[in-house]
């Protein structure tokens, strides 16, 4: 059984249409689909029938060669059944046996062996005779996969270059929308901003005539001012519009957010100081008038600022002047204390020097004291009254007690045990000296309190002596009682 084949081949290359007409392009590459999807269907059904022609054909020789096969077992089992037959004849040549009915079937064995071998030769014949269509029809096969798999190739490049054609015109007709809005955008905002120039040029306008305004009645005003410092009547002019054109409002270089932040600021400003002042007004006459009685009370205000400001130099020449003068006082009083401290300390046969340190703002002051225990003898002499015995350390002390009283105002002064620690001589000279400057201060009074013997002291009418009595020691419940003194009885 022999087939018909049939091969259909379009060798035509694809039209290279990009860039040149895009509607036509896609129009042509969809025919070359078309078509080259038609071939590719009849070159799979040429193929099917090829590959059924030949499953057909050897099925054929599939079964001749099971029919061969087993012809060939049959001879051979009849082949060896005559050659048994055979030798048991000859072992048996004497013995008469009937094998007319054996020798038929093998004749018969042979006959078909014969026909068998004729069919085969004639089946071997028939394949020999087909094998070259055979061949011809894989060959034809092969042709048509290849060809097959070329189409398949072409269609596969052209849906690739159709898809990126797809894409490509996509985004061109995207970026091409994109733009047209763009465009749009661009017209809108073109009508906007001769719309706001158009409304900018109109508030310049505006603006324009209210400078000009302005400036007419800042002219007005000035001159308003100077007619009543001449006392002349002035005649106010209504502002025509001849007048304000020939008006030039200044021109300046500054921005007008500056100007803007400026009226923003002095806006705040008046708001707050209307705020401050309780200030409602709004009509411009009471306006005015306040504002010549606030002009009136900031003049008066002026002129008490620089009265204080008077007063506040001469106080401060003053102050400048007491603080002289202290410093001064403050030297003498200095000068006067280390004086008397040295003339206390010469009637022990001793000398000493005050030095005063007043401080600053950095460090407090300081009181030093320099005694010389022997006048002939500078040796003597030390910094650190730590280094003077118990006497002479409260005999320096009670000399500078007596040198800083003589220049205190206070009207009374007490001294407890001031010579608990003193030598004979040393509390001799103190008391001398204490009762001397006691009594030359008749207008001030002096208290000294002592628990050692005064037998040596004589009293007069300026020195009086209290002596109080011993404790009374007895097994009173909580010891020794308080004493006062006698004042009603002197000694």
């Amino acid at each position: 059984m022999r087939g018909s084949l049939q091969m259909i081949s379009n060798e035509r290359r694809p039209k290279q249409t990009i860039g040149i007409d895009r509607t036509a392009a896609i129009r042509d590459k969809e025919a070359d689909v078309r078509m080259l999807k038609d071939e590719v269907d009849q070159k799979r059904k040429a193929e099917n029938d090829l590959k059924k022609e030949a499953l057909h054909w050897k099925k054929e020789w599939n079964a001749a060669s099971k029919k061969m096969d087993k012809l060939v077992k049959t001879v051979t089992r009849a082949e060896t059944a005559i050659e048994e037959i055979r030798a048991e004849a000859d072992n048996n040549e004497d013995i008469q046996i009937d094998t007319t009915e054996q020798e038929e079937d093998v004749k018969d064995a042979e006959q078909a062996l014969e026909d068998i071998k004729a069919e085969q030769e004639e089946k071997n014949a028939a394949i020999e005779e087909h094998m070259p269509a055979i061949e011809e029809a894989t060959s034809r096969i092969e042709e048509l996969a290849t060809r097959n798999q070329k189409v398949s190739d072409e269609l596969e490049e052209a849906e690739n270059a159709l898809e990126k054609y797809a894409q490509g015109h996509a985004k061109l007709q995207a970026s091409v929308t994109k733009k047209e809005q763009k465009v749009e955008q661009m017209k809108d905002m073109v009508e906007k901003q001769k719309g706001d120039a158009a409304a900018k040029a109109q508030k310049a306008d505006e603006w324009t005539d209210k400078a000009r305004l302005l400036a007419f009645n800042r002219q007005q005003e000035k001159e308003r001012s100077e007619s009543q410092k001449r006392g002349e009547e002035f005649v106010a002019v209504e502002p025509t519009a001849e007048l304000l054109e020939a008006i030039d409002p200044i021109r300046t270089t500054k921005t007008p957010a500056s100007y803007q932040a400026k009226i923003e600021q002095g806006e705040k400003r008046l708001e707050k100081e209307k705020q401050k002042r309780a200030l409602t007004e709004s009509d411009p006459e009471v306006a005015f008038l306040k504002y010549k009685r606030a002009k009136q009370d900031l003049d008066e205000k002026m002129q008490q600022l620089e009265q204080i400001k008077k007063n506040i130099v001469c106080l401060t020449d003053d102050a400048k002047d007491r603080t002289k003068r202290w410093k001064q006082f403050r030297a003498h009083i200095e000068k006067n204390t280390g004086s008397i401290f040295n003339e206390i300390l010469n009637k022990k046969g001793s000398s000493g020097e005050l030095k005063f340190d007043h401080g600053n703002e950095e460090h407090s002051g300081t009181l030093n004291l320099c005694v010389q225990k022997d006048v002939a003898d500078q040796c003597s002499q030390t910094n650190d009254v730590k280094a003077l015995s118990g006497g002479e350390r409260s005999f320096t002390t009670l000399s500078l007690l007596l040198a800083l009283g003589e220049n205190l105002e206070t009207p009374f002064r007490v001294m407890d045990e001031f010579d608990v620690f003193l030598d004979p001589v040393s509390r001799k000279i103190a008391l001398e000296t204490m009762i001397s400057i006691g009594k030359e201060m008749e207008h001030r009074q002096f208290i000294f309190i002592t628990p050692q013997d005064l037998g040596s002291i004589k009293t007069d009418d300026k020195l009086k002596i209290f002596k109080m009595k011993n404790p009374k020691r007895g097994d009173v419940v909580g010891g020794p009682q308080q004493q006062t003194l006698p004042f009603g009885s002197p000694n």
